[in-house]
């Protein structure tokens, strides 16, 4: 099976999970399909014909994948075989990006100007994409003093509980460090 990067299958898990319960359940073939086409949309032909192919037969299509594809396609089977697994790969992922955020917030806080940038940049991004209240947003509200878990989670519903509990713990690790 191909090495699947935590950092793909975060970025792309709600794919990965609702192609992996619609390969159980074909119940919910409709939504992944829906899934699959708006990562057609967005470009992705290869990865969406693929996806196609395993929903209609089975299998997956022969088209040609890059790696980055193949890795999406692999975490879609094995999310598949064991809809666990990517609680875990998504864990993993959180406590992967939790140290150079940490980092990033740090020095924010102390005022670097390319790290207030950054983070700006950051947030700029996630309200183009129509996410406010994202974990952009929780980064700022962080350099700007708030630590407290629930306080972040609540004010910043887009922001994963276990992505703010990883950097919070990062960034305690950090200061005492």
């Amino acid at each position: 099976m191909t090495v699947v990067s935590s950092q793909i299958v975060a970025a792309h898990s709600d794919l990965i999970r609702t192609v992996a319960a619609a390969i159980g359940d074909s119940g919910t073939k409709d939504a992944a399909r829906a899934a699959v086409a708006r990562y057609r949309e967005d470009g992705w032909n290869g990865l969406a014909a693929a996806l196609d192919a395993r929903l209609d037969r089975g299998e997956p299509g022969s088209e040609a994948l890059d790696e980055e594809d193949r890795a999406i396609l692999a975490a879609v089977e094995r999310t598949a075989e064991d809809p666990a697994w990517l609680d875990g790969i998504e864990a993993e992922a959180e406590r992967e990006a939790a140290e150079p955020i940490a980092a990033l917030i740090l020095a924010a806080t102390w005022g670097e100007r390319e790290a207030l940038a950054a983070l700006d940049e950051m947030r700029d991004t996630a309200e183009q994409a129509g996410l406010s209240q994202s974990a952009a947003h929780a980064f700022v509200a962080i350099v700007e003093g708030e630590r407290d878990l629930e306080t972040l989670v609540a004010s910043f519903p887009h922001c994963p509980r276990g992505l703010a509990t990883a950097t919070l713990e990062a960034i305690s690790r950090q200061e005492t460090a």
